[in-house]
């Protein structure tokens, strides 16, 4: 239901879709960790070092971190490949029947002869919103995924699914043409966003327990999850019960997880005009897996995830999300010094409102479709402490990215596509037992180099009578720098309670082939209060 519903360009609509994106993450700050976490295994593991903590995680599978898929013996999970093909097919064709009856939506009215037209015209770059092609069209790419990964098949064999199942919709779910930012986006994006909710949804599961917990618990993993649901309907798991069957190893290994939940108060400022705009956020924080630990790794056995979303205030209810998956990874400790080489897959959503009436956006711009190299840095005070210090630095491919646009408008769309690259630095640093500080710095560089065909139309613009979706442009020729300063300074009031201080940075610098350039920049900070509900390093 997530294409059509943007398409129709309704904003309450979009709100309260992308509320319930966020919703799962909200209630599991809600449930306490004795209720989803072994109480005993977290005791005893806390109370051991570091290495001795990753030694028993490899070795002693009867008392877990998390009880990961409950007990439930997932090793021997037979894939089920052509349920998971009719399961994108109706995916899609439920999706359609629902836009072009329901909604009444004239681009869901699909014939033969809109299907031959469209394949003879080929693909297009498409003028959705922003939202659309790099929030919704990545998590509609994971219920593709996700149909193959609930259906027993493994992380390489789902991703011919989201390929699939984005390109069908292009080619027969619309008479509009066939959107390429969104082949490439659909699937791509569609990795991370389904490989995090299958993942997060199985931490929550518990077929031991009975009556409303075990309703409960089904019902949050089937929020985040949603096609992991369906098909443990289908098959009975939802209602069946197991007992823990400890020694059987299931296709996870037991992982740290970390969920922290932050209440802060937004001021952002527009450098250009000095105009600013207070609004109340929220923010969700996980870290899944341990990046430095001795192990055979499978993609996403370490993750983060981050997403800012606002509540109060005349911004986006989703501003920020950003997500870093580890792929492959090889490991090494000396001296105490534990370092971690790998590739990683990125995606970064970021979309702002105008501050005042009429003006321009502090800030937008997406890396949907990005891998690259990165180098993990750790090093520990003493065992049973947070580590000294800690680092990550990255180096990615943009297979495709969007940047704001100060002048092309056609549609929904007010941003350029492209490709490019990315340089990523994180740090943490750790001041005695209480004080700690991280800094995070960005930088994107997205070239668009499909614009208008012509310096007299990049200058005065397409022709009146131009029909918009056919106009298949990446948007004005030329490049844009854009970088993100995040400086956090905090102080633990408790175990679980974190309040700092953050400032945030960001500067664009915009290179037009055929206009006239533009900088811009704004800033924003904040005062946050973070609760972290389960911390098991």
């Amino acid at each position: 239901m997530f294409q059509q519903n943007m398409k129709m360009g309704n904003t309450g609509r979009l709100k309260t879709l992308l509320f319930v994106f966020c919703f799962p993450f909200l209630i599991t700050s809600t449930v306490s960790a004795q209720q989803l976490i072994n109480p005993y295994s977290r005791t005893v593991l806390q109370s051991l070092p570091v290495t001795d903590r990753m030694k028993f995680t490899q070795t002693n599978q009867q008392d877990s971190i998390l009880p990961l898929f409950s007990g439930t013996n997932y090793q021997h999970n037979i894939a089920k490949p052509w349920l998971a093909v009719a399961e994108v097919i109706g995916q899609n064709i439920g999706l359609n029947i629902f836009d072009r009856y329901v909604l009444k939506e004239p681009w869901a009215i699909v014939t033969l002869d809109t299907i031959k037209y469209n394949f003879k015209h080929g693909f297009v770059w498409d003028n959705d919103f922003i939202a659309t092609n790099f929030f919704w069209h990545p998590y509609n790419g994971g219920l593709y995924f996700n149909a193959a990964r609930s259906n027993g098949l493994n992380f390489w064999q789902s991703i011919p699914f989201a390929v699939g199942g984005s390109l069908m919709w292009e080619c027969f779910g619309e008479n509009e043409p066939a959107s390429l930012n969104d082949l490439i986006a659909t699937p791509i994006g569609g990795i991370a966003f389904g490989e995090i909710t299958h993942r997060l949804s199985h931490l929550i599961l518990n077929d031991s327990q009975r009556g409303w917990g075990r309703f409960g618990r089904e019902l949050l993993a089937g929020i985040i999850s949603p096609m992991d649901m369906f098909n443990r309907i289908v098959s009975g798991n939802a209602w069946r019960y197991r007992p823990y069957s400890y020694g059987n190893k299931s296709v996870y290994s037991e992982y740290p997880f970390m969920l922290g939940v932050s209440v802060s108060n937004r001021f952002i400022t527009d450098f250009e005009g000095n105009r600013g705009s207070m609004n109340m956020a929220l923010n969700t924080r996980i870290i899944y897996g341990n990046p430095i630990i001795d192990d055979v790794r499978s993609p996403y056995d370490f993750f983060t995830a981050n997403i800012d979303f606002n509540v109060i205030g005349n911004q986006p209810l989703v501003s920020n999300v950003d997500v870093l998956g580890l792929i492959y990874g090889k490991e090494w400790n000396k001296k105490n010094n534990y370092w971690l080489a790998g590739i990683f897959q990125h995606f970064h959503y970021s979309a702002s409102n105008p501050l005042t009436e009429g003006g321009s956006k502090p800030y937008e711009y997406a890396e949907t479709a990005s891998f690259g190299g990165g180098l993990f840095y750790m090093k520990p005070r003493k065992q049973s402490m947070k580590p000294r210090f800690s680092g990550g630095l990255f180096a990615n491919l943009i297979l495709l990215g969007a940047s704001e646009s100060d002048y092309f408008t056609a549609n929904n769309r007010d941003y350029n596509l492209g490709n490019g690259y990315s340089v990523k630095l994180n740090t943490f640093v750790s001041f005695g037992k209480r004080w700690n500080a991280e800094l995070r710095f960005v930088h994107y560089h997205i070239f668009t180099s499909y614009g208008y065909g012509s310096a007299e139309a990049e200058i005065n613009g397409l022709p009146e009578n131009t029909n918009l979706n056919y106009a298949n442009v990446q948007g004005n020729q030329g490049n844009a720098r854009l970088s993100s300063i995040n400086v956090n300074i905090g102080v633990q009031l408790s175990r679980k309670l974190r309040l700092s201080a953050e400032q945030r940075f960001y500067f664009r610098k915009t290179h037009y082939n055929y206009l006239d350039d533009v900088e811009t920049s704004s800033t924003e900070n904040c005062f946050k209060l973070t609760y972290t509900i389960f911390n098991m390093d």
